[in-house]
């Protein structure tokens, strides 16, 4: 059993940059005696990813290569290490990611799975070769003040006043363009935890629940709950509007549209109780 598995695949230029950035980090947690496995190039891979997970049981992962906002990609770039087919293996974990895109929906999942933390980015992370001393103290600061005994939330309030340190030196340095980029990247940073969940979602539904209900509830409600809630209100509405149908028409039959509500307001009963049956197992 180890502390911390790391995976950086390395097969193109970008992915060079990220491979040895990460050498980094793994010389502080060596510092700190944090017990790891270091899956790197050809042994980044899925299968030895899972594997390697289920047998060592970490409770850290790393991550440093390309992503999409579908999963975190594997050596030679033809599928995802992790995705939403096996993001369930991320449940009781932390994992710190230096990857584009992930944060903005591969990350949130893996959220919901029940990871503890998730370090991420919902925008393309971008960076410049000319200042490449400075994009690689931003993008470890996260791992390094965790390392330090910060929490997570912390780590993203320090990771960002960095960003902003950093880009006002690259602007005195006359680089304006790396400090936009950096600038940019430290706007894309997220942190999902349990205190601080994900404030949007590329479903609409939920969108207006989070703004309902706020963050944390938001979340909680289960596409189930929901389906259920509507099908209840619509069931009555066609019940009572078929009621009054019937008032004013007593000879009109058969009543289709409270038959149809009865059947919707059944409906939500065996949904919603599906839903409090799953939460129960949990």
């Amino acid at each position: 059993m180890v502390e911390c598995v790391v995976v950086r695949p390395c097969f193109d230029d970008a992915s060079s940059f990220s491979f040895e950035w990460c050498e980094e980090v793994i010389g502080w947690l060596k510092e700190k005696n944090v017990s790891l496995v270091d899956l790197a190039k050809e042994n980044a891979t899925r299968g030895k990813v899972e594997a390697t997970v289920q047998n060592e049981n970490p409770k850290l992962i790393i991550f440093y290569n390309h992503g999409t906002d579908k999963g975190l990609v594997e050596q030679d770039g033809k599928g995802y290490v992790i995705d939403k087919e096996n993001d369930h293996l991320l449940a009781g974990r932390e994992i710190y990611t230096l990857a584009c895109e992930w944060g903005a929906d591969g990350g949130v999942d893996a959220w919901k799975k029940g990871a503890v933390a998730v370090w991420c980015y919902v925008e393309v992370f971008t960076f410049s070769t000319e200042a490449l001393d400075e994009f690689q103290a931003f993008a470890n600061a996260g791992i390094k003040y965790k390392l330090e005994g910060h929490s997570w939330e912390e780590c993203l309030r320090l990771a960002k006043e960095l960003a902003d340190r950093l880009c006002q030196r690259l602007v005195d340095a006359g680089k304006y363009i790396a400090s936009i980029l950096l600038k940019q990247d430290a706007e894309a940073l997220r942190c999902y935890t349990q205190n601080s969940p994900p404030e949007e979602s590329k479903c609409i539904f939920r969108n207006v629940a989070l703004k309902l209900f706020g963050y944390k509830v938001g979340w909680k409600i289960s596409r189930h709950h929901a389906l259920a809630f509507l099908t209840f209100w619509c069931g009555w509405g066609l019940a009572i509007h078929d009621f009054f149908a019937e008032c004013s028409n007593p000879l009109r039959f058969p009543p289709h549209g409270f038959f149809y509500g009865i059947a919707l307001i059944t409906l939500s009963f065996f949904l919603a109780t599906y839903d409090y049956v799953k939460w129960l197992r949990q």
